[in-house]
């Protein structure tokens, strides 16, 4: 059963973090990209049974980790995983930057607005930015062609922040263009299993040179703990990257490790997830200000709202939304300039809170 947590009293970033991030704290929290509800309680058990153990030494990461991985492919996306393309990492963070910095020579072709990291792995790493943005036809962002020149592509795929899931023939299409320019794809996975009325085709599936990277974090809220996983079928990719992995000592905790195979035993948990998060999004769609232009989203926890009908600056936007409204939203401009006038809203939480939301929402902006 997914039980909504009042999570406002604790030290979590997204509630915690309000006064740091937005100079109050007496508002509600709808930004960090995680969520407010108890994770599974075969999760929860796992952990405490490791707590259990009382001494902690080493470990390995046994075969058990593997082929969940393994079985959650194929049951959940319809896809063929082979235990040798798994490659444990420490976050989907740090492969973004290892990747960046590992074939971003020839320049790192990003798609905006996008997850704001995407951006960051560039200036981290010294590499040159190659920005191809979304295009938007009647309200649906679309991926613009032809693509510019680069030797490795970070693709997010569902899209945050516009909640996007690419449909099986613009996955081909950007796959044919890869593969042409023998441009790498590092495709950021991590909101895959929490898709709607659609299918996430996992881009594995469509090109060879595909460094896929993912976690269990979003599905079960355990961001906390780090981890997680890249997929490389392409065995040059894959032992550059192992090799960076182990000169430095990288990979995930062995905590991480337990966590997700009990959490890819929780399939019942994430329809019932989706389904409470479906009922949010149809409340937003249905009592939302029509004055905020907003797409429904295909996939994600994430609903992109543009507020543009208003004329305010960035800057006067989200101090209208923190000061008047009493709302905590992330801006458009995070990521990317053409977030220009537009705010990201997490919607993971309880039903109430939502509509409390909302209601703060239209008496500004209605």
């Amino acid at each position: 059963m997914v039980e909504f947590v009042d999570r406002s009293n604790s030290d979590n970033e997204k509630w915690g973090g309000l006064k740091k991030y937005f100079g109050r704290d007496d508002i509600l929290a709808f930004w960090v990209a995680d969520m407010d509800f108890a994770t599974p309680l075969g999760v929860q058990k796992a952990l405490k049974k490791e707590l259990s153990k009382k001494a902690f030494g080493y470990e390995e990461i046994g075969d058990d980790f593997y082929e969940a991985v393994i079985n959650w492919y194929k049951k959940r996306h319809n896809t063929v995983v082979e235990k040798e393309w798994i490659v444990p990492i420490p976050s989907v963070v740090s492969a973004l930057n290892i990747s960046a910095k590992l074939w971003g020579d020839n320049g790192v072709l990003i798609q905006p607005p996008v997850y704001e990291k995407f951006n960051k792995a560039i200036k981290l790493n010294g590499v040159k930015k190659v920005s191809s943005p979304l295009l938007k036809d009647n309200g649906k962002y679309k991926i613009a062609y032809p693509l510019p020149k680069a030797s490795v592509a970070l693709f997010c795929s569902p899209q945050n922040p516009t909640g996007r899931v690419w449909d099986k023939e613009e996955l081909e299409a950007f796959a044919k263009e890869a593969k042409e320019q023998d441009m790498i794809v590092v495709s950021d996975e991590i909101h895959s299993d929490i898709v709607y009325s659609k299918t996430h085709h996992p881009f594995i599936n469509f090109y060879d040179k595909t460094v896929l990277i993912t976690a269990v974090n979003k599905t079960f809220n355990v961001a906390k703990f780090g981890g997680g996983y890249a997929i490389i079928p392409n065995e040059e990719l894959r032992a550059k990257f192992k090799g960076f992995l182990e000169s430095l000592h990288l990979s995930l905790s062995l905590t991480s490790a337990k966590i997700l195979e009990a959490a890819y035993k929780e399939e019942a948990w994430v329809d019932e997830l989706i389904e409470v998060l479906e009922q949010n999004i149809e409340y937003i769609d249905k009592h939302l200000t029509p004055k905020i232009r907003r797409s429904r989203p295909e996939g994600t926890y994430l609903m992109w709202l543009d507020f543009s009908e208003f004329g305010l600056s960035d800057r006067e936007l989200r101090e209208k939304m923190v000061n008047e409204a009493k709302l905590a939203l992330n801006s458009g401009t995070n990521y990317g300039k053409e977030g220009h006038q537009y705010m990201r809203f997490n919607f993971a939480t309880s039903l109430e809170l939502v509509k409390e939301a909302v209601d703060r929402i239209n008496r500004v902006f209605g």
